[in-house]
Formats: structure tokens, C-alpha cells, sequence
């Protein structure tokens, strides 16, 4: 399986507030889990991530887009680090921050995520579903990144070839191919 860490820049200015989070702590904290994060310090880069999220929530509100993006970030490096079972849960609590905000890129992200940390227990009946949602929902969306969508049609390729139905690999084969040939 392919990983692709979540890199986000934090607006720190956008929203009002509500408490009085200190912006340069969030936005240095970040920083730093992102450079973590980009070495392969996983772990390193979960604890930034950990102390992030209670300063979101104060600078924020529960439930805010950020929180949703930070925790996001947490189960990529969980699954990075073979953590499947804790990355499936930070997945799942992507998923439900995400029912209330509309953001198609990072819910395909954490479709893709939830799905690989199943598919490598080798829950693949589970995952099938979740790679073919975000999919879908990354073909519908325009402004889609290349990378992103290569990424959810090789893991769909990936699973097929796992289950020996090559025949079903062929078409996100085909399609990543495409994409790879056309791309800029």
C-alpha cells in the first residue's frame, strides 16, 4: 500500500476564535509535525499532532475543519507506523468530524486510509467498499490532485490483485496508467 502523508497548512485567521489560543504555538507545532512527518519521524510527528488538537479546539471550537485535518494527519502516521487498529479508529473519528463539514479531498483521503489500514488486517471485504467511495468521490470532484487519485486506483488495483481478480485490477490499472502518461 501506498502512504501519502496529509500535509495542510493551518489559516490560522480564518473563523473567529473561540478562545485565546496562542496562533504562533499552533502554527510552530505544526510546523514541526509536518517536518517530523516529512523525515518518517512518525512518532514524533503523532506527539506534535496530540498537542495540537486541545489548542484547535481552543482556538477553534470541538468539531472544527482544522481538528478534522490534525486528526487526519495522527492516523496517517498511526498506519505508517503498522498501528492498523489505532489508525482505523483516528479514521473513523476523521469520518464523523467530517459529517459536518464539506470537504470531498479530505474525506477521500480518509476513506483511502480507513480502507488501507483494513486491507493491510486483510479485511478486504470492508475496505473494498471505502477505496470504491473514494474513488467515486474523487472522480466527481475536478480539482482533484493527480496524486491523490493515483493513489486510491493503485490501492484499488492492489486489493483486486490481492483477491486474484485481476480482471477487475485491469480497469484502475488502465486508468493510473492514464493518468500517469497525461499528467504535467
Amino acid at each position: 500500500m501506498t502512504l501519502k502523508p496529509l500535509y495542510l497548512a493551518l489559516i490560522l485567521f480564518a473563523g473567529t476564535p473561540v478562545f485565546a489560543a496562542d496562533p504562533q504555538q499552533i502554527q510552530t507545532l505544526n510546523d514541526e509535525a509536518l517536518s517530523l512527518h516529512s523525515a518518517g519521524d512518525y512518532e514524533q510527528a503523532e506527539q506534535r499532532y496530540q498537542e495540537l488538537l486541545p489548542l484547535l479546539k481552543e482556538h477553534f471550537g470541538m468539531g472544527s475543519i482544522e481538528e478534522a485535518r490534525i486528526r487526519a494527519s495522527i492516523a496517517d502516521t498511526q498506519l505508517a507506523r503498522q498501528h492498523y487498529e489505532e489508525a482505523e479508529q483516528s479514521y473513523r473519528q476523521v469520518l464523523a468530524l467530517l459529517e459536518q463539514h464539506h470537504d470531498t479531498l479530505l474525506r477521500a483521503d480518509a476513506l483511502n486510509g480507513l480502507a488501507s489500514a483494513l486491507y493491510l488486517r486483510r479485511r478486504y471485504g470492508q475496505a473494498e467498499p471505502l477505496y470504491l467511495e473514494a474513488n467515486a468521490l474523487l472522480e466527481a470532484e475536478p480539482a482533484a490532485p493527480v496524486e491523490q487519485r493515483l493513489l486510491v486506483l493503485d490501492n484499488l488495483a492492489a486489493l483486486y490483485q490481492t483477491l486474484g481478480r485481476g480482471h477487475q485490477a485491469r480497469p484502475y490499472q488502465d486508468q493510473a496508467r492514464e493518468l500517469r502518461r497525461n499528467r504535467p
